[in-house]
């Protein structure tokens, strides 16, 4: 059920302080935009209107002018509204809770989990998010990007997007290749198929590089670069043997097949050459690879419950259909294409002077289109990609880190010199910072890296020794430990801002007692264990809730849906988090401050158990859209 914005509690307060303001405004012969602030405490009302900006235009002092305002609204007929006070400059509006709370209580528990759900947008968006290279495991920091990207499709779609996720798989790169290559000379699976594939990688890639230095070394005569290349050899050396300790039979097995080419990266390069050609031999290996780690890739996004509409192979997409050698065609064609000793590239800072562009950047070094040996990058395959998904949508977000922010202006800037600037108007680089471990500095093409799904089996283990003090039977101490471990993991990802980094902690993730996925989780099983004990329900005497606990309670589920929208239009997942966060902390102070079920009036009692009750509906969606799991006990 779709719900007009118009139509919910907060919106109908809003909007009778909007009309009661533009009216006395209005008598002062002043039109102007409203915009409301929340105030800092309840004693300054639930909604405030500064006049000061209105005051300094028409050359009126704040202070009094606010209390003209006032003085005209309180002759106005209001519904919502209570009463209007003036202070300091601010028409402060308190709403009238005894009709307020009936309102949203009765709204919440009618519309169940189609609370918040706004009205149908005629607009379509896809969401590219996750897209791991298919060389190694998803790792803690690329679980940020699959998080971010599913909590921002469930909460676009819950504002009344249609939206579809796609993942991209990067198939034709040359970490593909070099993959595919190590693959070759094993051909078997050992453990998790992902996991495998991503020692193969990094042995591939170290063997080759320690093969590579050695005869470099051999070549040098200049004392000071033979020791620059002997400390190269020395770590690398390092990591070989990091890496040979965790399967010292696959690794030299490695050794000894790939010591038998005399150039394993012209091997690798050719590999890539053949597979953009889509010959056969090259396709076999490369798709057998890469079908073992996506494989991989949903064994753990199914543990977190992350699912896809489409997912989309780069080289059926922008290789074997023509589209990526028809882009580097047409950009050839306009003014901002040129050959560089045999490399086509496109001129960006040209572009970014012909259409006076700004990205907040001073100059964009130039897009290599193809290079010299006909291979093409990853952001030249990417244009083709991009208008392929504008062909399905209106508009397209890309969640990638924020290291990618100059790909992402390229990809932009081909698509103004291929004159499509009205899609790259509406396409969107949300990108993300990094996550860190304490003590850990990760690295695919090193094997260093921490699995997504290591990460999951230690929340898992923590959680269960928490669980195991409050609850005896086995069967569901493993239950909701995982419900807990997963939820705490994707909540610590999400409740951060996008543009900071993430430091991550167990004393943080796990914290029981504030801001993480547990501590809402615990107050929404505290809300069912309420429910639980209610035998019958009764008529509620709404009008009784007028503590602070309550009405402070009563408006934060009211303002659910501006939050869905505000997450939405600002594209900000981080704020439902936030909001999560509050609503608990909230209804945990109303816990531990009122009686609900030993309330001695009647009435107030059943008011209370109703407003527990909306609680419970509203946690529960908005863990929903997170993506966490609802234990039913903790």
């Amino acid at each position: 059920m779709r719900i007009m914005m118009k139509n919910y509690p907060y919106y109908i307060f809003e909007e009778e302080c909007k009309s009661l303001i533009e009216k006395a405004l209005s008598e002062e012969g002043i039109k102007e935009e409203i915009k409301f602030e929340f105030p800092p405490s309840p004693k300054y009302g639930d909604l405030s209107f500064p006049v000061f900006n209105i005051a300094k235009k028409y050359g009126k002092n704040p202070e009094d002018f606010s209390k003209i305002i006032v003085s005209k609204i309180n002759s106005y007929e209001k519904n919502i509204v209570e009463r209007v006070e003036a202070i300091g400059g601010y028409v402060n509006f308190f709403i009238d809770y005894k009709k307020y709370s009936k309102i949203v209580i009765e709204s919440i528990i009618s519309l169940g989990k189609d609370y918040g759900n706004l009205d149908k947008k005629d607009i379509k968006i896809i969401v590219e998010h996750t897209s791991v290279n298919p060389v190694h495991p998803i790792h803690i920091g690329s679980a940020r990007n699959a998080i971010i990207g599913d909590v921002l499709s469930n909460i676009l779609e819950k504002a009344g997007y249609e939206i579809k996720r796609h993942f991209y798989i990067d198939d034709v790169g040359l970490q593909v290749a070099q993959a595919a290559y190590g693959y070759s000379k094993i051909r078997k699976i050992e453990g998790k198929k992902d996991h495998f594939i991503g020692y193969i990688y990094a042995a591939t890639n170290c063997i080759i590089n320690i093969k590579k230095l050695k005869e470099e070394i051999k070549g040098i005569s200049n004392e000071e670069k033979i020791k620059e290349k002997i400390k190269e050899l020395d770590e690398w050396t390092s990591i070989a043997n990091e890496l040979r300790l965790k399967n010292e039979k696959i690794f030299d097995e490695l050794i000894n097949e790939i010591y038998k080419s005399k150039d394993p990266e012209k091997d690798i390069s050719e590999l890539l050459i053949r597979y953009e050609k889509k010959e056969e031999d090259a396709v076999k290996i490369i798709r057998e690879l890469c079908e073992l780690v996506i494989s991989g890739f949903r064994e753990t996004l199914d543990r977190i419950g992350i699912k896809f509409d489409s997912w989309d192979w780069e080289s059926e997409i922008t290789c074997w259909s023509g589209a990526t050698e028809d882009i580097i065609n047409k950009l050839m064609e306009t003014e901002f294409g040129k050959i560089d000793r045999g490399t086509i590239i496109l001129d960006c800072n040209k572009i970014l002077e012909k259409f006076k562009l700004k990205f907040g950047v001073k100059e964009i070094p130039p897009l290599v289109l193809k290079r010299s040996d006909g291979t093409t990058l990853y952001t030249t395959r990417d244009i083709a990609y991009t208008i392929w998904k504008f062909q399905r949508a209106d508009k397209v977000i890309n969640v990638i880190s924020i290291e990618q922010r100059i790909p992402q202006i390229q990809l932009k800037l081909a698509l103004y010199a291929l004159n499509l600037g009205n899609l790259a108007e509406r396409l969107i680089h949300f990108g993300y910072e990094l996550v860190h471990l304490p003590g850990v500095k990760m690295s695919g093409r090193r094997g260093r890296y921490i699995t997504l799904d290591e990460v999951l089996d230690e929340a898992i283990r923590r959680a269960y020794y928490e669980v195991s003090k409050r609850i005896s039977n086995e069967e569901e101490r493993r239950k909701i430990s995982e419900i807990i471990g997963i939820g705490a993991v994707k909540y610590a990802l999400i409740s951060i801002s996008p543009n900071k980094p993430i430091v991550f902690t167990w004393e943080r993730v796990l914290d029981f007692e504030k801001n993480s996925g547990p501590f809402i989780q615990y107050g929404y099983v505290r809300a069912c264990n309420i429910i639980a004990k209610v035998e019958k329900e009764e008529e509620a005497n709404y009008e009784s809730l007028n503590s602070d606990y309550e009405k402070q309670i009563i408006m934060k589920l009211s303002l659910f849906p501006k939050i869905i929208n505000d997450a939405a239009e600002e594209l900000r997942p981080e704020i439902l988090a936030e909001y999560a966060n509050d609503l608990t902390s909230l209804f945990n102070l109303f816990y531990d401050n009122l009686p609900v079920l030993k309330a001695e009036d009647k009435g107030l009692r059943n008011a209370r158990i109703k407003l527990v009750k909306a609680v419970k509906i509203v946690l529960e969606n908005v863990l929903s859209i997170l993506g966490i799991n609802t234990p039913e006990k903790m």
